[in-house]
């Protein structure tokens, strides 16, 4: 007899397995992909590689060291993986022979490396590595010493400099969920891979990142950040593989993931602020040209979701005759493959459906490997072949998943202000019977320039195992729905899009008999708890509002933001003097909330400081207003994706809280 299935709990969250990061070989015949799990007596987790062949029948581990194994590299003859790992002094370079089983550690840099690739000829690899000053120089690991006294060493050095003071003088200097600037710039190296020999390729007042070879090897691409945060872009330049002058390739600071065309005649790459478009130029620089201007979608992977652990960047993938550019691209809840011809800009969506792929990897031939959730599932691995069919690598979470009760949305659209048309969705609740009433959550996504997707969501799926309908909308402001619908709230913040948040909810409870539009209650992270406190400052129609991560005064937020004031310029279309942050502020209104409001916010969040939450939470208390605040130690504002396991299940734990202690009877 079938075992009935069981309700979600806040709990599984942390049951869960993440697959990440395929990657197929040169050759296309393997893929080697990220596997993360938690671990929830140490309160942290575990990521190593899983490698496949391509029809999913041979399978193994390739890693069983250390705790973080990531980012693995196919050497050319696709004989060799190049891969960070954290199992001694730090995250180094690790290679793996895949005939032998040879493991060798290449590097012992004191702050650690990143970003591997390949020379096209094997002889080299290439990576970043943090760099003190330009006069100090590359530090290296004592090897004399064990690895107890390395570790021992650089504890100690930590904790120096934690107390001692610290100086700047730049405008950026704190990152979230890296912390404060301690003087460390990427820079790039070559390290030859028979002798370990390694040499300095740049040595700038930047930071390097996404490098990308030529395909001869004479050169390297790579984007530069310079002062300003590492948040639109930057400048693409590129430097001779023995050395040399550093060239600009593309000046404006508005770049992200260049990739060399097969040809070597090439350089594909993302620009423009926040609503990335696909350009290509000639690889010694010179104009750009965009390809993606019939193409009304914005590039990357935009979605918004408690499901994924480990995020990368993914470049444009190139085919072997450098026709066709292969991008993600983020359209109307769904994240898919598209390819653009180099030459027409004509396009065509490569791989899609209704699910989120998160990172797709192109041998240039006749193959993807992609990594997708879907509204039932948390991840897949899967190889997809140019007939479009498709062949699952992994088995994460299937077990799991085969013994909860998981509610798919239903997706509809209504029409807000100024005629425009906004997708929302619903999650039915979990024991959905007709004829009775349920209560909704209405749950507000971050971003703004985020988009809630066909994603399994874990944090909803509670709400709904508990007898609430989830509604999420993506109100103008969202990415998925053309430049001009996300641009729509630059300069009006909590005008027309909390209008299409109220016109969804009227929408929904219309449309949907069962939703009680008396039991309506609210929640919203980052943006989305911007939103729910000002909201709240709007109307009293909610019985419980929880608002994570916010913003609630946008003088202090534009001092005191890792990324202010460069985002809240954009924003507010550069109407940032002091009366136009305050009129946006829901602080202004504090006076007029009368919902029970729980604040929640990470003590370590420096995107959105928690002195945010601490303000609106001092003076509602002054007003004797309902509210409490649950702060999170030891966590940023990426608490909902990679916080520590504990967290993770105490903050939906204390949401389910909050609000069913609230909820009034039918």
């Amino acid at each position: 007899m079938r075992e009935m299935k069981r309700l979600v709990t806040p709990e599984d969250i942390v049951k869960f397995q993440w697959p990440s990061n395929p990657t197929i070989s040169p050759d296309g015949k393997k893929v080697v992909f990220e596997k993360t799990v938690a671990r929830t007596k140490e309160n942290d987790y575990e990521t190593h590689l899983h490698l496949s062949d391509r029809n999913g029948e041979e399978k193994r581990t390739l890693t069983t060291a250390g705790t973080s194994n990531l980012s693995p590299a196919w050497s050319p003859d696709s004989k060799a993986i190049a891969y960070l790992s954290n199992r001694e002094n730090g995250m180094q370079a690790w290679l793996l022979s895949l005939e032998d089983g040879q493991e060798n550690r290449i590097t012992h840099f004191r702050h650690g490396i990143s970003s591997l690739i390949w020379a096209p000829d094997g002889e080299y690899l290439y990576g970043l590595v943090p760099v003190q000053s330009q006069t100090t120089g590359i530090e290296i690991l004592d090897r004399s010493k064990t690895a107890e006294e390395l570790n021992e060493q650089i504890a100690a050095e930590n904790k120096a400099w934690a107390a001692g003071p610290k100086r700047y003088v730049q405008a950026f200097y704190k990152l979230d969920g890296a912390g404060l600037d301690r003087g460390l710039r990427r820079q790039l190296v070559a390290i030859h891979l028979d002798t370990g020999e390694w040499k300095q390729l740049t040595n700038g007042l930047f930071d390097v990142s996404e490098p990308t070879i030529s395909p001869d090897g004479s050169y390297i691409a790579f984007v530069a950040y310079g002062g300003d945060a590492p948040l639109y872009g930057g400048q693409i330049l590129r430097v001779p593989t023995k050395g040399g002058e550093i060239e600009i390739l593309h000046a404006e600071a508005d770049a992200k993931v260049p990739t060399y065309s097969p040809d070597g005649k090439w350089i594909a790459f993302y620009a423009n602020k926040e609503h990335k478009q696909l350009y290509v130029m000639e690889e010694a620089g010179g104009k750009a040209r965009l390809l993606s201007g019939e193409y009304p979608y914005a590039m990357g992977d935009l979605a918004f979701t408690d499901a994924y652990f480990l995020r990368y960047p993914v470049h444009p993938q190139w085919s072997r005759d450098s026709k066709w550019i292969y991008v993600q691209t983020t359209r109307e809840g769904r994240n898919e493959v598209v390819r653009f011809s180099q030459e027409s800009a004509a396009f065509e969506v490569v791989v899609n459906g209704d699910r989120t792929l998160f990172h797709f990897s192109y041998d240039g031939n006749d193959g993807l490997a992609i990594a997708y959730s879907s509204p039932d599932h948390p991840g897949r691995i899967a190889v997809v072949s140019n007939e479009g069919a498709e062949v699952r690598l992994d088995d994460c979470s299937d077990e799991l998943i085969s013994e909860l009760i998981v509610v798919e949305p239903e997706e509809f659209t209504f029409t807000s202000v100024d005629d425009w048309q906004i997708q929302a969705f619903l999650l039915k609740p979990a024991h959905y019977t007709p004829g009775e009433k349920y209560p909704i959550l209405l749950d507000i996504h971050g971003g703004p320039h985020s988009m809630f997707c066909y994603a399994y969501f874990h944090q909803m799926q509670v709400f709904a195992a508990r007898g609430f309908a989830v509604l999420y909308i993506n109100p103008r402001g969202s990415s998925g729905f053309g430049r001009e619908f996300s641009e729509a709230v630059h300069g009006d913040y909590g005008g027309k899009d909390h209008l299409d948040l109220l016109h969804g909810l009227e929408e929904a409870i219309q449309r949907f008999d069962f939703l009680d539009k008396s039991r309506v209650a609210i929640n919203g992270i980052s943006y989305g708890g911007f939103m729910v406190n000002w909201l709240v400052t709007k109307t009293d129609q909610f019985f419980a509002a929880i608002s994570e991560g916010c913003i609630s005064n946008w003088v202090s937020m534009y001092g005191t933001s890792d990324i202010s004031p460069i985002f809240i310029d954009h924003e507010f279309a550069g109407k940032t003097d002091m009366e136009s942050l305050w009129r946006h502020s829901p602080l202004a209104y504090v006076d007029k909330v009368k919902t029970p409001l729980l604040l929640m916010h990470s003590e370590q969040d420096l995107r959105c400081p928690i002195e945010q939450a601490e303000q609106f939470y001092t003076y509602l208390k002054r007003l004797g207003r309902e509210v409490e605040f649950l702060r999170m130690p030891d966590a940023s504002h990426g608490l909902l994706q990679i916080g520590k396991p504990a967290l993770r299940v105490a903050r939906v734990q204390a949401m389910i809280d909050f609000i069913s202690e609230r909820l009034p009877q039918a």
